[in-house]
């Protein structure tokens, strides 16, 4: 599979066969035969490729048995090149092909259970749809739900991160019997707001008529709803009996940001949804952000990440299941790297 790898990572580069090939100091030709595994570049060429691909020579020589995948959506911003995606649809199937190996070996099933799906045709649903997986999660029905990722990863969900590019938010489907999401390795906030929203496509049976970008809006209300129950908004932002703060502040939505771990962009969507605020108030505490430069800023209230597939090497190392060597490869790092991660 190394003219495939190969194939992956010219693409996340945004390179064609032609430009790899102009690199290289060869021909389209070579570069097509390398990517159709015809021909093995030789150990002086391979370190070239691996040098302007940016990766190390593993990474191109490392192959995973291909496992069916349903590819779902994608959170990408349109910055990306049509080859990028392809390379970035190419890198999913590799990771996700490497988990379920992962998962064999350790002789470990996972399914997903029929209980998560709910149909939708309306938002005031949404509401009530959140609450029913908070109580699947095991969480309350209201105030802040404390590290999403290792609940989902509880429950089954298979949940990875990747290193790619700032245009990418995250990704979801099946494959065989499971389902997955896939986050860019930002991190924080953004991530934690991207993997509720990627729930949200997984578990959430639209109407056949539904446009995707109606979609979209109701797997980012989804996201909100689950993350910021209204009760709890309404409770927090509460100054007596049935009554709300009337001028919403900046320190308000700081203050809602930090206890629920979402970026304050969404803070401020979920309270003009809930009516608690309308459009020129809305427009207003965007205003505020931008001038503070904060709009688009992770505040980094929260860093959750998904652990499953590492604990699950490391046991399977410690079970000489497999060899360090190979629970490196699986890990993708560095053996100093490894003896970190291992302490």
């Amino acid at each position: 599979m190394l003219g495939n790898n190969i194939k992956k990572y010219r693409l996340l580069n945004g390179l064609s066969m032609r430009d790899l090939a102009n690199l290289l100091g060869v021909s389209h030709q070579t570069i097509k035969k390398y990517e159709d595994d015809i021909m093995t570049p030789n150990s002086t060429r391979l370190i070239e490729i691996a040098k302007i691909l940016k990766v190390n020579i593993s990474d191109l020589v490392y192959s995973y048995p291909a496992v069916k995948i349903e590819f779902g959506n994608y959170r990408k911003n349109s910055q990306l090149s049509k080859k990028q995606l392809e390379g970035l649809q190419l890198l999913c199937k590799d990771e996700i092909s490497k988990y379920i190996e992962i998962l064999n070996l350790a002789d470990e099933f996972v399914s997903f259970d029929k209980k998560w799906k709910f149909n939708v045709s309306n938002y005031s649903e949404i509401e009530e749809i959140a609450l029913k997986v908070r109580k699947l999660l095991g969480v309350s029905e209201s105030g802040p739900l404390d590290n999403l990722t290792d609940k989902l990863e509880d429950n089954d969900f298979l949940i990875l991160e990747i290193n790619f590019s700032e245009n990418f938010d995250g990704f979801s489907g099946k494959v065989n019997d499971c389902s997955f999401i896939i986050l860019s390795s930002k991190g924080y906030e953004r991530n934690r707001f991207t993997l509720a929203h990627e729930l949200g496509h997984l578990i959430l049976n639209f109407k056949e008529d539904l446009s995707q970008k109606d979609k979209e809006k109701y797997c980012n209300y989804f996201a909100s709803c689950l993350l910021m129950p209204q009760f709890s908004i309404k409770s927090d932002l509460a100054i007596g009996r049935n009554k709300l703060i009337k001028n919403i502040s900046l320190n308000d939505i700081f203050m809602l940001a930090t206890n629920y771990k979402v970026s304050l962009n969404a803070v401020i969507m979920r309270l003009y949804y809930l009516g608690i605020i309308d459009e020129f108030k809305k427009r207003n505490l965007f205003i505020q952000l931008s001038k503070k430069g904060l709009k688009k800023e992770q505040l980094k209230f929260v860093e959750e990440h998904p652990l499953k597939e590492k604990k699950i090497i490391f046991r399977l190392e410690s079970e000489n299941i497999i060899s360090k060597k190979e629970a490196i490869k699986y890990l993708g790092v560095s053996t100093n790297e490894y003896n970190r991660l291992y302490f």
